[in-house]
This record gives structure tokens, C-alpha cells and sequence, in this order.
């Protein structure tokens, strides 16, 4: 089972000139999250994944079986080619992971059978829990709800990572399925997600700031639900650019990845203000939400 309140959607660190991984900063961000007692998400949008190597990924799973984390491990399967998808699960299948994350197919916007077909049969071929994921921004459509119902008895279908921006999708999530839990995939609007029912967060900002993330998924949870002015505003800012430009500039600044390097079609050029980044990390690290409303 994935019983986790917190998993944190993994930056992939590489050297300067992005053509290799930085281990030694990757490491370090799965210490600190090993530490806290929150699940990771590798090869997500977070990571890059579109624009990792498939022996990169191999060699990246290498080095991070070799650490002996106790926390939980869910991977990023591909989205847009069946036949490389059930491919890479075959392979993954035989790993010590606790499960899969599946995102909503790209660039194609498939239909509601469409949808549910092709989850079906990477679903089949899991041998681990999984957690589909709603990402119209990048997908180019949503995870259509009619499908989540379609798909609700399978024994491997567990939950969904929400990144619709808005509590509309996770409403509909609801209505469609009364089995299938939802993880609120956009930091900023936690507190609106768990009113609704959402079960955890799947975090770009526990990237930087592991412990606190999962002290406010807590707080939110437990019912502190009003929401946090200077939190919403933190973590908008790490979208002031695309995902993961605004939180890999952030960890650069504060010291726990060495390199920004984002690979292209990125560019941390496009990255409007790391001042601003900055000045939201310094408040966050003395905030008690508790406090402040």
C-alpha cells in the first residue's frame, strides 16, 4: 500500500553542462527526504524524465538502491508510447520499489476509452500499486473521470496525483469513484485539496524544504485548513517559470544541489527572479502556519 501523506516529486541534479547526473547532489536530496520520513517520486515531470536516457535511468536506479533508503519508492513510467511503457514496467517489476506513477497519456489527448484502455494494460502488467496522474497543463488533456470509474475496481489502481489547479478535478475524482484516493499534485492549494478530501500532497517544494512541507501536509490534514498567505505565495513562485527551473535555481541558491542546470528545451534563463525564490525561502524557514492564521 501507498500510505504516505507526503511524497516528494524528485529533482534530477546534473553537472553543469548537463550531459551527466550529479549523484553527489542527488544523494543528498534523498538523505533529506530519507530523514524526514517522506516518499519519493523519481522520473516524474519534476525529474525531467522526458529527457533522461533509458540507460540513465537504469544507472540512476543503481545508485539509488546502493544507499539503503527506508523510504518509500514510486517511479515514472513513459506516456506516449505504449510498447516502451509496458517495457520499462517489465523491467521495473523485478526492483524493490512500492510503486509506479502513471501519467495521463501526452501529446495524443485520448479519448475516455482511449484512456482507459491504455491503463488498463500498463495496469496489468504492474506488479505494484499505482497512482495516475491528472496533468492537463503538460498532458494536453485531463485524466477523464469517466475513466477513473471505468478503471476503479482494478486491484492496482490506488490513487491520483491531481495537478488540475483547481479543486474542480478532485470534486469530480470524488463523484466518479468512492475507492480511488487523491493526492493534491499542486503545493499551493493543499488546504483547499484536503477540505475536499485529498489524502496527501505530491510536493515540488519538499524538494527544498522537506520537514516543513510535511509538518503543513500534516497541519492541513488534521484540519488546519484556512489558508496560508505567505505559503500559497512561496510556492507560486516556484512556478514563475516551467517546472523544474524556478525549484533547481532554488536549490543552487540554499546549497543542496551544486548545478541549475535544467536540460533544454529549459533554460534557467527563463527564470524571471531568484531573488524572489530566495526572499520566500527565508520566511518559510521561521513560518508557523499554526500562527499565521
Amino acid at each position: 500500500m501507498l500510505e504516505q501523506i507526503l511524497w516528494t516529486a524528485c529533482v534530477t541534479p546534473f553537472n553543469q553542462d548537463g550531459s551527466k547526473i550529479d549523484y553527489k547532489s542527488f544523494e543528498k536530496i534523498l538523505r533529506m527526504q530519507d530523514e524526514t520520513g517522506n516518499g519519493v517520486v523519481i522520473f516524474g515531470s519534476t525529474g525531467e524524465s522526458l529527457s533522461l536516457t533509458e540507460n540513465e535511468k537504469k544507472e540512476m536506479l543503481d545508485f539509488v538502491f546502493k544507499l539503503g533508503l527506508k523510504t518509500k519508492i514510486v517511479l515514472g513510467a513513459p506516456s506516449h508510447n505504449l510498447t516502451e511503457a509496458l517495457n520499462w514496467i517489465d523491467y521495473c517489476n523485478n526492483l524493490p520499489i512500492h510503486g509506479y506513477l502513471f501519467t495521463t497519456p501526452i501529446y495524443t489527448k485520448p479519448g475516455i476509452m482511449g484512456q482507459t484502455d491504455w491503463f488498463k494494460q500498463i495496469l496489468d502488467k504492474s506488479r505494484y500499486p499505482a497512482i495516475l496522474y491528472n496533468i492537463p497543463g503538460r498532458a494536453g488533456i485531463k485524466l477523464h473521470p469517466e475513466a477513473v470509474k471505468n478503471l476503479e475496481n482494478h486491484k492496482n489502481f490506488l490513487a491520483i496525483k491531481d495537478c488540475g489547479g483547481c479543486a474542480d478535478s478532485i470534486i469530480s475524482y470524488r463523484i466518479a469513484s468512492k475507492k480511488v484516493q487523491v493526492y493534491c499534485g499542486d503545493d499551493y492549494i493543499l488546504p483547499t485539496m484536503a477540505t475536499d478530501g485529498a489524502i496527501g500532497l505530491i510536493s515540488i517544494a519538499a524538494n527544498a524544504w522537506p520537514s516543513i512541507t510535511r509538518k503543513y501536509t500534516q497541519y492541513c490534514l488534521d484540519g488546519g485548513r484556512l489558508p496560508s498567505k505567505l505559503w500559497w505565495q512561496a510556492c507560486s513562485a516556484l512556478f514563475t517559470a516551467s517546472n523544474p527551473i524556478p525549484i533547481k535555481a532554488l536549490l543552487k541558491d540554499i546549497g543542496i544541489i551544486e548545478h541549475d542546470t535544467v536540460r533544454l528545451p529549459l533554460s534557467i534563463q527563463d527564470l524571471p527572479s531568484r531573488k524572489t525564490l530566495f526572499n520566500y525561502h527565508e520566511k518559510i524557514l521561521n513560518w508557523d502556519p499554526k500562527q499565521e492564521v
